[in-house]
């Protein structure tokens, strides 16, 4: 059988009678959300977050948390600076948009860093206050009781009431259970960040090393020093790690990398719901 070359067809020869009515959806630019805040000693600290085409007053419940510990970093950067490339190295289609929040302790130890993070959680408690809350207001919608809850009064346990004068921060992310850290053997985790320069967009700038800090470990009583080459973590309260922004060696090696593989847990999801269900209530602050 002999191959004869053909020409493309024209567009009128294609469609006769016209191109077909194809809408696609508009184009949208992603918007970069910045704003200052007092943390629970009364310092200014800054969280950021990114919204779909404007800009949206209601952060994400889903967070990541960052100590920035180099005495010169400015305290009112851009976040998006700081995340924006990093995060776009490294998605694989998971979970919804988080925010990230960021404490300026300079010359801070892990140690001081956690001491802190407790005061923040002790304050503005964890996500599942705001989880509860959406939850509630969706029920009573449902029900045909309007727009649902705009005040503080759905059910809530007591380690999440707000004691804050600013009750409208949101909760600190924390694992509900055991079952929901099945890649870790620590509930709790911060990063922090011992530059001055906050740009990460360059591939030397993300290089630049970070420490990912592990805490309160989940018990695990057939744990086997032996087999795992490691004490017990319950000797270990604390741990922390040098990594990279990105490491170019392995996915997980970098700080973003191993942020990515920890979305789709069970808190995240009920998080990025509960943020999507606020916004469908149209709600403008925790």
């Amino acid at each position: 059988m002999v191959r004869t070359k053909t020409r493309p067809r024209t567009l009128e020869e294609r469609y006769p009678n016209g191109p077909p009515d194809i809408k696609l959806p508009p184009k949208y630019r992603i918007v970069y959300n910045n704003r200052i805040f007092n943390d629970h000693t009364g310092a200014p600290a800054l969280m950021s977050w990114e919204s779909p085409g404007v800009q949206r007053s209601l952060p994400p419940l889903a967070s990541w948390i960052f100590y920035m510990t180099h005495p010169d970093v400015p305290r009112d950067f851009d976040g998006s600076l700081f995340y924006s490339s990093l995060e776009l190295d490294h998605q694989l289609c998971r979970g919804g948009s988080f925010r990230y929040e960021f404490f300026f302790l300079p010359g801070a130890t892990a140690e001081e860093c956690l001491t802190h993070f407790r005061g923040e959680m002790e304050v503005r408690g964890t996500i599942w206050r705001q989880i509860s809350k959406v939850n509630e207001a969706m029920n009573l919608k449902k029900c045909g009781n309007g727009q649902g809850l705009e005040d503080d009064s759905a059910e809530e346990s007591a380690s999440d009431q707000d004691t804050a004068t600013d009750s409208r921060l949101p909760g600190l992310v924390w694992p509900k259970s055991d079952g929901d850290c099945e890649r870790e053997i620590y509930r709790g985790w911060f990063f922090m960040y011992p530059d001055a320069d906050i740009e990460c967009r360059t591939a030397e700038q993300k290089a630049r090393e970070m420490y990912l800090v592990k805490f309160d470990p989940i018990p695990t009583p057939d744990w086997d020093e032996e087999v795992e080459c490691t004490p017990s973590p319950m000797e270990r309260p604390i741990v922390s790690r040098r990594m990279k922004a990105k490491d170019e060696d392995g996915f997980e090696d970098g700080i973003f990398g191993w942020m990515e593989m920890r979305k789709r847990s069970l808190w995240e999801q009920a998080a990025d719901e509960a943020t999507d269900n606020a916004l469908e209530l149209g709600w403008k602050s925790w």
